[in-house]
């Protein structure tokens, strides 16, 4: 014990001045920031900020909206043929090419998930453009606007539908693998029908995607508490980040407890 104990105050004795190197350049920067936002004419900087924000939800974001399927199926479609015509010619025992089937699903996989995350962004811009400018002359014309919609539908579906075929050739190279993409415990199905080394690395993987989050989150706080006190934002979006971050790390804690126990299993 009193090893342990020496150990720990060695490790802490060895991370402290890191630890508060950052807290010093921390503040530093932070109040670099902040003297130069008070110092700066913030008002023009709001105006353009505002005008940014109003061309974007009015003329980019439905224009995007109807490009992000078309663009979604141009980067998919053909990696997905080539990973389906590689795997129509695998003998099932040649793991190169099984490799390089599975890199390009999965990457197809990657860009789909993006383009529905991306898609939902979009949506809540042009919304917030045209109720923001309802009955003014900025108002979004309607044809544009049941356009983007439409078009929102358009990015739901054709990620759904890739994500089928994609899983369903992926089940080609693991035929172990259950689970339909239209069944709503899809990933629950998924998870328990990989093997012990595929559920180590799913769950180093979300370990990475966790600190990310973590991360990301702080980053996130401080831009809209420097917003909130300089730009007239509000505390909603921090409140937002901090919702998001509570339940990434509450989850977490949670099924740490859970899983550490005698019996505990998802």
């Amino acid at each position: 014990m009193k090893n342990s104990n020496n150990a720990a105050r060695q490790e802490n004795k060895k991370a402290l001045p890191k630890f508060i190197l950052t807290v010093v350049l921390s503040l530093a920067l932070g109040g670099v920031l902040g003297f130069a936002l008070v110092t700066l004419n913030l008002q023009d900087f709001q105006g353009a900020l505002d005008g940014a924000g109003l061309f974007f939800t009015n003329h980019t974001a439905p224009w995007l909206l109807i490009a992000l399927p078309v663009a979604e199926l141009a980067v998919c479609l053909p990696v997905y043929f080539s990973a389906k015509k590689q795997l129509a010619a695998w003998d099932g025992e040649d793991e190169a090419v099984s490799g390089q089937a599975d890199v390009k699903l999965s990457v197809c996989l990657w860009v789909t998930g993006l383009c529905t995350v991306a898609a939902l962004f979009l949506l809540a811009a042009m919304f917030a453009g045209f109720v923001g400018n309802k009955g003014t002359e900025r108002m979004m014309p309607a044809p544009m606007f049941f356009g983007g919609l439409a078009a929102f539908l358009a990015d739901l579906l054709v990620p759904m539908v890739l994500q089928q075929k994609l899983i369903d050739l992926t089940k080609r190279l693991y035929p172990e693998k259950k689970g339909s993409v239209y069944d709503p415990k899809f990933q629950k199905k998924w998870y328990d029908s990989c093997d012990e080394a595929e559920r180590a690395l799913i769950g180093q993987c979300a370990f990475k995607a966790y600190r990310a989050m973590c991360y990301t989150c702080m980053g996130l706080w401080v831009v809209f508490l420097l917003g909130g006190m300089f730009f007239d934002w509000g505390f909603l979006s921090a409140l937002a980040v901090c919702i998001v971050w509570g339940v990434g790390q509450s989850v977490y804690s949670w099924w740490c407890l859970k899983l550490d126990r005698p019996g505990g299993k998802l």
